[in-house]
């Protein structure tokens, strides 16, 4: 049982490390693919749930980056890069939820 726990580690390792190089190199869509079967294959790494995370914000889905830096953080309440991350999206988010209130105030009904 052990082998087979640590094999799945080692394929997720890989699978976060392709990832990485497809993010660097602009492919997001595939480097989401190889994040993705990098936490199903070990849902325990806040490094991979972090790494996703980076490659949603990328592809313009805040939302789902947001989840995958908090799933970083309850495997890893420490892990100060997901901290950072999430922090900052969240500022992001509601800066941007601010503007367009300024900028597009709810209009009275008539």
């Amino acid at each position: 049982m052990q082998k087979k726990r640590t094999s799945r580690t080692s394929l997720a390792d890989q699978c976060r490390l392709r990832g990485i190089e497809l993010l660097e190199s602009g492919h997001l869509e595939d480097a989401v693919l190889a994040l993705r079967l990098a936490v199903e294959l070990n849902p325990h790494s806040s490094e991979s749930w972090n790494d996703l995370g980076v490659v949603m914000e990328a592809l313009g889905n805040p939302r789902e980056a947001m989840h995958c830096y908090q799933r970083a953080l309850s495997v890893k309440p420490s892990h100060i890069e997901a901290r950072t991350n999430l922090g900052c999206l969240m500022l992001e988010v509601s800066m941007a939820q601010a503007l367009r209130h300024s900028a597009f105030p709810s209009a009275v009904a008539c």
